[in-house]
C-alpha cells in the first residue's frame, strides 16, 4: 500500500513539473524575427499598452519584461496581475532554464535543498520589481508564495537547474514561501519574503 501512495506522490510531482515546463515553454517565433524583442502588440490593442512596451526591458531571458516605470508587464504590454494562476497569460512568466551569467547582479538569489532555502529570508521595497532567481541543490522543487497577492508566482527547478521570475512586490507585509512539492514544506522548506 506504501508502495502505492509513493508512486502515486511521484507521479504528481512528475506531472505538476512537466506542467510549468509546457506553461513555460518558448512560443513559435514569427519569421523575421529574432526572438529576443518584446512582442508588438497588434493595431487592435490600446494605446497604452503600445507605449508600456515601448523601452521595455527583458530582465531575464523568456521571462516577463518590465517597463520604463518598472512595471512587470506581459508580452503584450498590460500589466501582470499577481493573482491569477501560475502560468496563465496575465500571470508573470518563468524563464527558461538560465545560465549563472544570466541572472542580473540586483536579483534575488535563492537555492533549495532537501535541507531548505538559502536563504531563507530576505527583504524588498513595496512595489519594486525584483527578478527573483532559484537554483535546485538536489531534485525538483516548486516555489511558491502562501498569500493570495502572489498566487501567480511560481517557479519549478529540477536537479541542478535555476529559473527566475520578475514580479512586483505587493503591499508592506512579511510573505511566507514554500516548496510545492509534497512534503517539502513539511521537512522545512519555507522561508519569509519581508516588503517594506
Amino acid at each position: 500500500m506504501k508502495k502505492n501512495i509513493t508512486w502515486i506522490i511521484v507521479i504528481i510531482i512528475i506531472l505538476v513539473v512537466l506542467a510549468i515546463i509546457f506553461l513555460n515553454a518558448p512560443k513559435a517565433i514569427a519569421p523575421g524575427t529574432s526572438g529576443d524583442e518584446a512582442v508588438i502588440p497588434n493595431e487592435e490593442t490600446e494605446e497604452g499598452k503600445i507605449e508600456a512596451l515601448e523601452g521595455a526591458e527583458q530582465v531575464v531571458p523568456d521571462a516577463s519584461p518590465v517597463s520604463k516605470k518598472g512595471e512587470v508587464l506581459t508580452p503584450e504590454g498590460a500589466l501582470v496581475d499577481n493573482t491569477v494562476l501560475p502560468g496563465s497569460s496575465e500571470a508573470p512568466k518563468q524563464s527558461r532554464a538560465l545560465d549563472e551569467k544570466e541572472i542580473p547582479l540586483d536579483a534575488v538569489k535563492l537555492t533549495v535543498t532537501e535541507s531548505g532555502f538559502i536563504p531563507n529570508e530576505f527583504t524588498v521595497k513595496v512595489g519594486q520589481a525584483i527578478t527573483l532567481s532559484l537554483t535546485s541543490g538536489d531534485k525538483t522543487h516548486v516555489f511558491k508564495f502562501d498569500n493570495a497577492l502572489l498566487k501567480a508566482i511560481a517557479i519549478g527547478v529540477t536537479g541542478q537547474e535555476t529559473r527566475a521570475i520578475t514580479f512586483n512586490t505587493p503591499v508592506a507585509g512579511d510573505y511566507t514561501f514554500y516548496c510545492a512539492v509534497p512534503d517539502h514544506r513539511e521537512r522545512g522548506e519555507t522561508g519569509v519574503m519581508h516588503v517594506k
